[in-house]
């Protein structure tokens, strides 16, 4: 029996792990695995990755290079490699079951633990940055005008603030599905795609790409694709804007619509569209027996900065905040 093959969380930190190491050129430590992981939205911080390759170098699957840090050996590359066949695939959708399970909002009370993306940016851009944003949740391409800014030498997770940066949390649409599952509702995060805005309406997907079997985050392959105008939907009414679809069974349809009523009171919408029984939603194909509902991403407003010269770096859902500690954007 292979021991990275198990599906459990340890098994897949130590495959992170041993990814990281693998796609260095040189031996790596502590802390630069831990940035690599968390740029990629997995959190462990340098301690966690320390006790995690002890557990490496025991199994014989890393080896220390003096005080360089660590490498692979040809028994952990073999491990790797077949760890990634039966564990990569699904990975996202683990992590996006896992974080919904962890949300805690309480969008009424204002308190809970909320899924967030996170984005990096040089100070001297933040007027800039925060007057794309709020225009974008204005015209609702985004989930909620709350943001958690964070200042440099402060930390969200294992990510550190650098010097001269701000770090900006703002709302994943994966919350949402979140706060439907702690209400009852089975959620299936389906496909993420690029949207068609048209006239300032949105009218269907041109690419999707399915959650299932991927490796990658979708939103983020989209958005190292560079395959967005965001920025023209806001300004122009014309352009493409990051969505998600999640399918919800067909009997849960009208408290779906009474719960989305009030999560959009309180603050947090974003909905393009709810689909019919067992019928695609804007061109999305949806299971029998289920409804399609169509979100944009949280990430929307960060991308069309980016797509205006904003120097930024964001990496969608990739941490757990509280929402106690967020504040309106102005």
């Amino acid at each position: 029996m292979k021991l990275l093959t198990k599906a459990h969380m340890s098994q897949r930190r130590l495959i992170e792990i041993l990814r990281v190491i693998e796609s260095a050129s040189t031996p790596v430590g502590a802390r630069a695995i831990s940035d690599c992981l968390s740029s990629r939205g997995y959190d462990l911080g340098e301690r966690a990755v320390r006790y995690n390759l002890k557990i490496l170098d025991e199994l014989g699957f890393t080896k220390k290079k003096g005080y360089s840090g660590r490498v692979l050996t040809p028994t952990g590359s073999r491990e790797l490699g077949d760890a990634l066949v039966d564990d990569r695939i699904g990975f996202v959708n683990t992590r996006i079951e896992e974080y919904m399970f962890k949300t805690s909002l309480d969008p009424l009370a204002g308190q809970g633990d909320a899924v967030a993306n996170t984005s990096i940016i040089d100070k001297a851009n933040a007027e800039e940055f925060f007057d794309i944003l709020g225009r974008a949740f204005d015209i609702g391409y985004t989930i909620s005008r709350r943001v958690l800014i964070l200042d440099e030498g402060e930390s969200i997770g294992a990510q550190e603030i650098p010097k001269g940066a701000l770090g900006i949390a703002t709302l994943c649409s994966i919350t949402l599905d979140g706060m439907l599952m702690k209400r009852g509702i089975p959620v299936l995060t389906s496909f993420a795609g690029l949207a068609n805005v048209r006239e300032k309406q949105t009218a269907n997907f041109t690419d999707l790409i399915a959650y299932a079997g991927s490796s990658l985050d979708p939103i983020k392959v989209f958005m190292g694709s560079r395959v967005t105008s965001v920025s023209g939907a806001i300004f122009k009414g014309l352009g493409t804007v990051l969505a998600n679809v999640r399918e919800v069974p067909v009997a849960a349809a009208k408290p779906v619509c009474a719960l989305l009523s009030e999560f959009r009171n309180a603050g947090l919408d974003g909905l393009i569209k709810i689909g019919e029984p067992s019928e695609p939603v804007l061109g999305c194909p949806v299971s029998s027996g289920k409804i399609g509902i169509a979100f944009y991403a949280g990430v929307n407003g960060a991308v069309a900065a980016e797509e205006m010269g904003v120097k930024i770096k964001t990496a969608p859902i990739s941490h757990l905040v509280d929402y106690s500690k967020t504040h309106e954007l102005k």
